[in-house]
C-alpha cells in the first residue's frame, strides 16, 4: 500500500493542470463586480460512484474518462466548480480493496471542489473515513452531522469568483442511522433544519450570491419519515440548485420543485450533470443543465489518470488469482441445478447476504435470491477471487427490503408457484425452509413455511435481503416492490460472496441442510 500511496503522491503532484479554481473568502466582504456585467460559472457534478474507477463493462464510466471531459469543460470555461453528493466508496473490488484511495486519488487529480458525506462513507470505521478525509484535497462537507458540539467536517464551503461568491452547502440522509454504521460519537440532526440554518449564514454572513446545496438525499422516498431533495425544495427557499444523490437517479431535465431545480447524475460516473449559470448583478440571469454521457469513445481516457490508477489496478488484477476459499468437493452447478432445486452454492450465497447485513449493522430475517443468478460450479480444492466473480457474473446489488408479514406470504407463495428450470427459483438462508409439491404438469404449491422456526406472521414486518434485480420486481418478485423501507448496500454479490467464505477461515465442505424439500419435479436429463 505504501508503494501505491508514493507512486500516487507523485503522479497527483504532476496533475496540477486538473486542479480546481476559486478560493474560500472571508465572512462579510462583498465581491467586487462590474454592474450590468454577465459572468458565467459552470457546475459539473457526479454522485454515487461507489468505487465504479474504471468503465463499466458497456464502455461507460471510468474516471479517466471523467478527468478529459472535466479537462475540456475546464479549457473552454474561465469558471468551473466540481461536485460530488457522496456515495464515493463501496462498490467494486478495485475500490474495495484499497478503502476507495483510488476513487480519491484520481478525484484529487480531477480537481473536486466538495464532496459531500453519503451514508455509505461510513460502511466502515470511523478511523477509515478519517484516513480518506486527509487523503483528500477537496472538501468534505455535511450541515447535519455533528461530533460533540462542533461540525464533523465543514458544513458548507465559500468559492470566491470574479464578479460573484458560491456558498455550497453540504447534507448527508438521516437513513444513515438505519443503513450504514456511523460511529457512536457522531450525531445526525435533521437534514431540512440544519441546511435551514446553514442557507441562512451562507446568505447574510456569507454574503453568497448562489447557494448550492449539495446532499445526499435522494428524490425517491423510501420511508415516510425521510428528507428527500424534493421535501427539501418544498420547505426550504433561498437556494439556487440542489444536486442530489442516494437513488441513483437518472435526470434528463431538471425537476424543478417549488422554483427550486433538482439535478442528479444516476451513478458510476456513468454521467457528469453540467450547470450553466449566467450571473448579472449578483442574480441568476439564466440557468441550463444536461446530463453528459461519458464514454470511452466520446472522452478518451486521460494518460495522467490512467497512470495514476494503474498500480491499483494491476495489484487487483493480481488479486483475481488469489485463492480465497478451500473446498473438498466442487460446488455443483451440473446442468443449471441452481433452478430446480436447493444447492449448496445458494446456500452459501444467500448466508453471505445475511451475514453482510449483519456486519454492516444491519439485522435482516433472512435472505433470498433467485437460482438464474449463480452461472457456475467451484470447484473442488483451491478456488480463485475470479472463478467466484465467473459463477456470479452479474453485477446485482444487495438489497435490503422491509415487507409486511402478508406481503412475504405472497412471496412464498409465488416461490411456490415458479416452475422448475425458471431463473426465478429461489434460494434461500439458514433458518428458512419450505416445500414445494409439484403435480405431473409442473405446476407447483408451497406448503410448511417457517421463518426461523416459525411461521410467518401477516401482522409482522420482516426484513429481506435480496439482489436489486429481484428487489425492482425482476423475474417475477413483485412482493418486493411492496418494500415499505428500500435499502442499497452498494455491495455486489460477488464480494458479499467472497467476504463471506473468506470469514470462515477453514475449508469448506459444500452441502445442503433441507432448507427446501421438492415433492415431484423432474431434474435436467
Amino acid at each position: 500500500m505504501k508503494k501505491i500511496q508514493g507512486f500516487a503522491a507523485l503522479v497527483l503532484g504532476a496533475a496540477f493542470f486538473l486542479a480546481g479554481c476559486g478560493s474560500t473568502t472571508a465572512a462579510g466582504k462583498p465581491v467586487v463586480r462590474e454592474a450590468g456585467k454577465a459572468y458565467n460559472l459552470v457546475i459539473l457534478h457526479t454522485n454515487d460512484q461507489h468505487g465504479q474507477v474504471l468503465p463499466t463493462s458497456d464502455g461507460k464510466g471510468g474516471l479517466a474518462s471523467q478527468a478529459t471531459f472535466v479537462k475540456q469543460v475546464r479549457a473552454a470555461n474561465e469558471n468551473v466548480l466540481v461536485l460530488s453528493a457522496g456515495d464515493i466508496n463501496t462498490g467494486t473490488a478495485l475500490s474495495n480493496m484499497f478503502d476507495a484511495e483510488p476513487d480519491l486519488a484520481a478525484y484529487n487529480a480531477i480537481g473536486y471542489d466538495a464532496a459531500a458525506l453519503g451514508n455509505h462513507e461510513f460502511d466502515k470505521p470511523l478511523s477509515v473515513l478519517l484516513k480518506q478525509i486527509a487523503f483528500s484535497k477537496f472538501q468534505w462537507i455535511s450541515a447535519n452531522i455533528k461530533q460533540g458540539n462542533k461540525y464533523f467536517v465543514k458544513p458548507y464551503i465559500i468559492k470566491n469568483y470574479d464578479g460573484f461568491r458560491v456558498a455550497v452547502i453540504g447534507a448527508t440522509t438521516c437513513r444513515t442511522k438505519v443503513i450504514a454504521s456511523p460511529d457512536k460519537s457522531l450525531t445526525l440532526t435533521d437534514e431540512i433544519e440544519a441546511i435551514k440554518e446553514n442557507v441562512k449564514i451562507c446568505r447574510e454572513k456569507e454574503m453568497a450570491d448562489l447557494v448550492v446545496v449539495v446532499g445526499h438525499l435522494g428524490d425517491i422516498l423510501e420511508t415516510n419519515d425521510q428528507n428527500t431533495s424534493i421535501k427539501l425544495a418544498e420547505q426550504v427557499s433561498g437556494i439556487d440548485l440542489i444536486v442530489d444523490g442516494h437513488a441513483h437517479s437518472y435526470f434528463a431535465e431538471p425537476n424543478v420543485v417549488n422554483g427550486t431545480p433538482i439535478v442528479s447524475a444516476n451513478e458510476k460516473g456513468k454521467y457528469v450533470g453540467e450547470a450553466d449559470f449566467t450571473i448579472v448583478d449578483g442574480k441568476i440571469q439564466k440557468f441550463q443543465w444536461k446530463p453528459v454521457e461519458i464514454t470511452t469513445t466520446a472522452f478518451a481516457p486521460d494518460p495522467a489518470v490512467e497512470t495514476l490508477l494503474k498500480p491499483y489496478v494491476d495489484k487487483a488484477n493480481a488479486s483475481l488469482k488469489e485463492v480465497v476459499l478451500k473446498t473438498t468437493a466442487p460446488f455443483e452447478f451440473g446442468k443449471k441445478l441452481t433452478r430446480y432445486q436447493e444447492m449448496a452454492s445458494g446456500d452459501y450465497l444467500t448466508d453471505a447476504m445475511v451475514a453482510y447485513c449483519k456486519k454492516i449493522g444491519v439485522n435482516v430475517d433472512f435472505a433470498v435470491t433467485n437460482g438464474g443468478g449463480i452461472r457456475a460450479d467451484l470447484p473442488a480444492g483451491d478456488v480463485t477471487r475470479e472463478q467466484i466473480m465467473t459463477m456470479l457474473p452479474f453485477e446485482n446489488y444487495v438489497y435490503v427490503v422491509t415487507l409486511k408479514g402478508s406481503d412475504v406470504v405472497e412471496l412464498f407463495n409465488f416461490i411456490g408457484q415458479i416452475k422448475q428450470g425458471a431463473g426465478a427459483f429461489a434460494q434461500v438462508s439458514k433458518g428458512v425452509s419450505y416445500t414445494i409439491n409439484y403435480d405431473a404438469n409442473g405446476n407447483g404449491t408451497i406448503a410448511d413455511v417457517l421463518v426461523n422456526g416459525k411461521a410467518i406472521d401477516p401482522a409482522a414486518t420482516y426484513k429481506i435481503a435480496v439482489n436489486d434485480y429481484n428487489a425492482k420486481g425482476g423475474d417475477g418478485y413483485v412482493a418486493l416492490t411492496k418494500s415499505v423501507d428500500t435499502f442499497n448496500t452498494s455491495m455486489i454479490l460477488s464480494d458479499v460472496f467472497i467476504d463471506y467464505v473468506t470469514s470462515l477461515g477453514t475449508v469448506v465442505t459444500p452441502k445442503v441442510d433441507n432448507r427446501i424439500k421438492v415433492v415431484g419435479g423432474k431434474l435436467p436429463q
